[in-house]
């Protein structure tokens, strides 16, 4: 039986001192999650383009063989909800902060990161559309990804026939209203272009890849937002980075449980033909 651990956000850190911690310019952060990227891979690539001091904590998941320890399991690591990604902010007198939940940790380095646009207008746009992209990616998850394998054939199937040209279709009107530049807000880069550029590259590790990624390849506009998010300096640079390219192979190797059993992805094969 699971032995995942709690804890509260109040702990030996006031709530006063940890409203000091938040306003202190010389923090640094630590993003605690699995050694994929998944849910986790927005928040990292916020704190690379932030340029701020900031490391990895990885859970192991992507390995194929079972460990005989599991501190995750073994209620080591815990957080507030039983679930990460948890995002650590410590002083530097070493003392903590944490936040919870990946939209909200998202969010808070938008804001930090001057990723929200420049006035109320564009705060509110970008966040909708952040939403969006993100909730698209909870439903595949839910429906196609981690669901029972007999399931996954139909859960696919719903997703390339609805789910995804519905997206695409959405995020190409909105992308066009703002003149086909790449971004989706003015002319400068926003959580919801991060967002976006982060959650088509989950898709590019599933082992229905080859089903998915062509669909926003041919879309002209979705890709001119992956490229301005993929050349920024400080992206570019933790995309080159071996710690950006182990969690790339720890994602395929985790998703290669996600496959579709062998019968359905042979129809799929067929239907391909």
């Amino acid at each position: 039986m699971s032995k995942v651990a709690r804890r509260p956000f109040i702990t030996d850190v006031s709530v006063e001192k940890s409203i000091q911690i938040l306003a202190d310019p010389n923090v640094s952060y630590t993003l605690l999650y699995w050694d994929i990227f998944s849910v986790g891979a927005t928040a990292r690539e916020l704190l690379a383009f932030g340029n701020v001091k900031w490391s990895n904590e990885r859970i192991a998941i992507s390995s194929d063989e079972q460990d005989k320890e599991d501190p995750w399991e073994d209620g080591k690591i815990p957080t507030p909800f039983g679930v990460v990604p948890v995002l650590k902010i410590i002083s530097p007198a070493n003392e903590e902060v944490i936040v919870a939940e990946s939209m909200v940790i998202e969010q808070y380095l938008a804001k930090k990161f001057n990723l929200f646009g420049d006035n109320e207008w564009e705060s509110l746009t970008i966040q909708a559309l952040y939403s969006n992209v993100h909730f698209f990616l909870e439903r595949a998850l839910t429906k196609m990804t981690w669901v029972v394998p007999e399931r996954r054939k139909r859960g696919l199937e719903i997703f390339l026939q609805h789910f995804l040209p519905e997206f695409i279709s959405d995020h190409e009107m909105h992308l066009k209203a703002n003149g086909s530049n790449g971004f989706y807000v003015g002319n400068r880069l926003s959580l919801a272009d991060i967002h976006l550029a982060n959650v088509i590259d989950h898709f590019s590790h599933l082992p229905v890849a080859h089903l998915i990624m062509p669909s926003f390849e041919k879309s002209e506009l979705i890709s001119k937002v992956r490229a301005n998010v993929e050349k920024h300096p400080s992206i570019a640079a933790w995309r080159a980075s071996e710690e950006w390219e182990s969690l790339r192979q720890g994602s395929f190797v985790c998703y290669k449980k996600s496959a579709l059993p062998a019968e359905d992805a042979k129809a799929f094969a067929a239907k391909e033909q």
